[in-house]
């Protein structure tokens, strides 16, 4: 499995896939959309129909109203179609433009603009729902372009005051749709981006997973396994009296250190401290063997921790960010606290190493390494979260805080 993102879903068959879910989220609100200007252009025929050319408009209105209903028989029927795009807009305006044109104006009451003209404010609702804010803006524009040219055509009875304000309020119309639009779209990348993000972790997760068994195996046979052969081949040789003592001497000493190599490995693996006396002597004697290997002076700062659900998820956050420290950061002074406030555990560990450059985490994702990312997103999981800033002149400080839900019994 690849680690990089972007990960797409493949039928086995190499069949076309089905259209996605946001695809069929923009086609059935528009279509139903496209059924509130079928309403709007039934209601002028009946209620106040047009000056001349009756019977044509009604034949165009007919024809646009099974058009819009077969649009949400289509819609509703999940089938792949390259006809649904921004381009159905133009021959909504092409209907109610020649509507205006052939009618040369509708029966109205004084004063009153016809629903036709108002069914233009509905073309931009309509292209909003494509979530492309520069098809939303252009649509927009040339819809009213499109109302102004077929009222130059017809002889409308209201003045060219009454007009322009019309126009002014389709544009203000449009103008909140094209960012509405923008907000949509942006939420929708985002979700999109974690999305392919989640795959690509999923797939880097395993990744790591295979790895920590190939480094567990390696460990506990380069050193446990290495000294209990070599104590074998001591007890082998003290079988002979004359070397029977100096033999079982390194045999001892061998199977100790053997014992001391496992003890090492399983409490990495799980901590009996952590089970047994908690979180603060758990992340104490995490802290002793680090100090050794990174060579590093330690300051501590423990207030007394409750025994919580997610003490084990702190311990692993104490491990990876320790952990951390002795690979990379060249630290000479490393600070923890342990401490608890309003319900919620916190942990602050703060070195003076080389600190965390901008996007390191995001660039560590890429190389294969999860540490970081997975423990964020397993505390954030969690109700908590993870805070990683440089500190000055250099180094790091990083903030775990986690609900004190209590423990299970």
């Amino acid at each position: 499995m690849s680690g990089g993102g972007g990960l797409r879903p493949e039928a086995a068959d190499g069949a076309p896939q089905r259209p996605p879910p946001r695809s069929l989220g923009e086609r059935r609100p528009q279509a139903l959309a496209r059924l509130l200007i079928v309403l709007l252009l039934l209601v002028q025929l009946v209620r106040f129909p047009p000056h001349e050319h009756g019977a044509a408009c009604a034949v165009v209105v007919a024809g646009y109203a099974l058009w819009s209903l077969l649009l949400v028989a289509t819609a509703w029927s999940d089938r792949p179609g390259t006809w649904w795009t921004w381009h159905l807009l133009w021959l909504d305006l092409a209907v109610l433009g020649s509507l205006l044109v052939l009618s040369q104006g509708f029966v109205s009451p004084t004063g009153a603009r016809p629903l036709v003209d108002d069914a233009f404010f509905l073309v931009p609702v309509l292209a909003a729902f494509q979530l492309r804010p520069r098809v939303t803006g252009v649509m927009t524009c040339v819809t009213a372009l499109a109302y102004l040219l077929a009222l130059a055509l017809s002889r409308g009875d209201l003045g060219w005051a009454s007009v322009a304000l019309h126009v002014l309020s389709l544009l203000l119309l449009g103008a909140v749709c094209t960012s509405l639009t923008w907000v949509q779209s942006e939420r929708v990348r985002t979700v999109e981006k974690l999305m392919e993000q989640s795959h690509a972790l999923l797939g880097l997760a395993m990744d790591a997973q295979e790895r920590e068994r190939r480094s567990l195996a390696e460990a506990l046979h380069d050193q446990a396994l290495q000294n209990v052969l070599a104590a074998r081949q001591d007890v082998d040789e003290g079988r002979s009296p004359e070397y029977r003592q100096e033999a079982l001497g390194r045999a001892d000493l061998a199977l100790a250190e053997a014992a001391q190599q496992m003890r090492s490995i399983v409490g990495e693996l799980h901590p009996a401290v952590l089970e047994e006396l908690g979180l603060v002597r758990a992340v104490q004697a995490l802290l002793e063997r680090a100090r050794d290997r990174g060579r590093f002076d330690v300051r501590e700062h423990y207030e007394s921790v409750p025994r919580f659900r997610l003490e084990t998820l702190a311990f692993d956050a104490a491990r990876e960010l320790i952990g951390n420290i002795v690979k990379h950061a060249g630290a000479r002074h490393v600070r923890i606290r342990l401490y608890t406030r309003d319900g919620t555990m916190g942990m602050l560990v703060e070195d003076d190493g080389v600190g965390l450059p901008p996007g390191a985490t995001t660039d560590s994702v890429r190389r294969g390494h999860i540490g970081l990312a997975s423990l964020r997103v397993r505390i954030e999981s969690a109700g908590g979260r993870l805070l990683l800033e440089p500190r000055l002149p250099g180094g790091t400080s990083a903030l775990v805080e986690l609900p004190l839900a209590p423990a299970a019994d």
